[in-house]
């Protein structure tokens, strides 16, 4: 029995070309929306309008505006003046900084501060036309750092704040709107905290906040933070994410593992507010830098802003009473159960709790390990250690190409640097240079193996992938679910048939729309020197991709013996 050579690398080339589609798809679509010109429609958020109002605030040029500074004072002075002009209520809300009455406060930052500063955060009201219902709270901060403008951070979300108070101003909402620009977020959310540490809030407790923030300057806007017990607001809400709906439940998980955070940790930490929490990821090496000026600032990062804040207020604001009720009811329960969510190229949001994931999980392993079970295969079986080390060898050999990547970018000016101007497209090289490197070297160890031995490699291959994804379920779930389905997917079709391919292709192609636009985001959050993580990841991708290379048994064709008698024409 032989291979059929000829499917068996258009299939290769095809699985490979799946995962780069993929991948292309998410980086498209993730670029954020088309920006409005300057004659959009009133009741929309335009990004011309914005990028109006984000130089009218910073200047030209652009300055510094720090706390406790004269140009901070100024800066917050043009605000109230634009804000003003929307005939709106705003007020300040002024709180010496004591560092003994609020439990947050970096002393690597506040040490830099200014003596004796003041807080002073901003606070406008839209009154709603039903006063008895719970307000929504609206946040940002309006303060910039010590090295640049900061028209990504935050001036994107400070301009997106003002353009829906222009519109709400002249529409009013149903729930009353309070809106807050905060101060000293620049040295460890201090303005917020501070507000979150006073005997009690200047306003009625909010039912949800919206929170805005930037670690960049370009792209679209991932959804990246929710609060604990988010299953029931998730449900209602999160498909209303303006488009590109870029989310996903492990953003929440890898979020909470890096050494950043935003003023969402008083509102949700200190408060327990419900709510969702905003912030632009692309473009980080403006980040903090004098560089991150109106004009380094994408303008499809400014529509998508303003569209998120639009579109997610109006979704709140528009729930009904019984829903309302439901939701809060469920959220506020001790057992509330977190969802599982992500987006499927910035179209749509799949969600669903974390319990049924648990028992998806559970359902994958079951019928995987069924079929393994049911082999009979002897001396198949004892060749699957040598097919472990093969996949330890790709992955080692994936390693080694992220690593000498890794090595490479040392070499450059940016070698000091936390963010660089190529961390997208060094991060999808990585990736790409570590799955083809892997692939090949799978190809040489496999191409001699039976298609027999072939498919029991695979069906051992997916039990292992959902005996994982039933970990994380468990152990992990924010992320669960990048395992969990694909192998579920396989389970499904491997269950009723004895196609093994169909099953692979199945579990293969459910991944690769999962992972795909994933790792667009995961190259941007994490920076340019996770290489070796990006290599590994790739490389068990294509130990996945793997399975679908099994392909049927050509029979050789049998020779003729040379002693036998030829048959006379004409004989029977």
């Amino acid at each position: 029995m032989t291979r059929d050579a000829s499917q068996f690398g258009r299939r290769i080339i095809v699985s490979t070309l799946t995962l780069g589609l993929s991948i292309f798809l998410g980086w498209y679509h993730y670029r954020g929306p088309a920006p409005l010109g300057a004659d959009a429609p009133v009741g929309l958020p335009s990004a011309a309008r914005m990028r109006a109002t984000l130089v009218e605030l910073l200047g030209d040029p652009p300055q510094k505006h720090t706390t406790g500074t004269a140009a901070g004072e100024a800066f917050l002075q043009r605000l109230e003046q634009k804000l003003d002009g929307y005939e709106v209520s705003t007020r300040r809300i002024e709180i010496v900084f004591d560092p003994d009455r609020q439990d947050r406060h970096p002393k690597g930052r506040i040490d830099l501060l200014p003596p004796d500063p003041v807080l002073k955060n901003l606070w406008v009201t839209i009154e709603g036309s039903d006063p008895s219902l719970a307000p929504i709270l609206v946040a940002t901060h309006h303060d910039s750092c010590r090295w640049g403008p900061g028209a990504g951070d935050a001036g994107s979300a400070v301009v997106a704040l003002v353009e829906h108070i222009r519109v709400l101003a002249k529409t009013p909402p149903i729930h009353t709107t309070h809106y807050l620009f905060t101060d000293g977020e620049e040295f460890g959310l201090l303005g917020a905290y501070a507000i979150a540490a006073q005997d009690s809030l200047p306003f009625a407790t909010p039912m949800f906040v919206l929170n805005f923030d930037a670690r960049g300057s370009s792209g679209g806007i991932p959804m990246f933070e929710t609060h604990s017990g988010n299953h029931a607001w998730v449900s209602v809400l999160i498909d209303d994410l303006a488009r590109p709906k870029i989310t996903s439940s492990l953003a929440v998980t890898v979020y909470r593992m890096l050494p950043n955070a935003t003023d969402f940790n008083a509102w949700h930490g200190k408060l327990g507010l419900p709510g969702f929490n905003y912030a632009v990821i692309g473009g980080a090496h403006r980040y903090h830098q004098v560089d991150d000026t109106p004009a380094n600032l994408s303008d499809r990062t400014l529509q998508h802003m303003g569209a998120h804040l639009f579109s997610m207020h109006r979704a709140v604001d528009r729930l009904p009473a019984d829903v309302l009720q439901r939701v809060q009811q469920a959220s506020t329960q001790p057992d509330a159960d977190n969802a599982v969510f992500f987006d499927l190229y910035g179209l749509t949001v799949i969600h669903f709790s974390e319990g049924v994931q648990k028992v998806l999980a559970l359902i994958a392993v079951v019928l995987i390990g069924t079929v393994c079970l049911r082999q009979r295969q002897g001396q198949l079986w004892r060749r699957l250690p040598r097919h472990l080390l093969n996949t330890l060898l790709a992955v080692l050999v994936g390693l080694a190409v992220g690593l000498a990547i890794r090595f490479a970018l040392l070499t450059t000016p940016w070698n000091a640097v936390r963010y660089t101007p190529i961390d997208l497209p060094a991060g999808l090289f990585t990736i790409a240079a570590s799955f083809l490197a892997a692939t090949f070297l799978l190809e040489w160890l496999v191409s001699r193996s039976s298609a027999e031995e072939f498919k029991l490699v695979s069906d051992w291959i997916w039990l292992v992938t959902a005996a994982l994804g039933s970990t994380l379920a468990f152990g992990l779930p924010g992320g669960g679910y990048l395992l969990v389905l694909p192998s579920l997917a396989y389970a499904m079709v491997r269950s009723v048939t004895a196609n093994v391919n169909l099953a692979a292709w199945s579990g293969w192609l459910v991944a690769i729309v999962l992972a795909g636009p994933l790792l667009v985001l995961l190259v941007q959050a994490l920076g340019p020197w996770r290489q070796p993580l990006y290599a590994v990841g790739a490389s068990l991708l294509a130990v996945l991709a793997m399975t679908t290379w099994v392909t049927r048994i050509r029979k050789k064709a049998r020779p003729i013996p040379k002693n036998r008698p030829r048959l006379a024409r004409g004989d029977a």
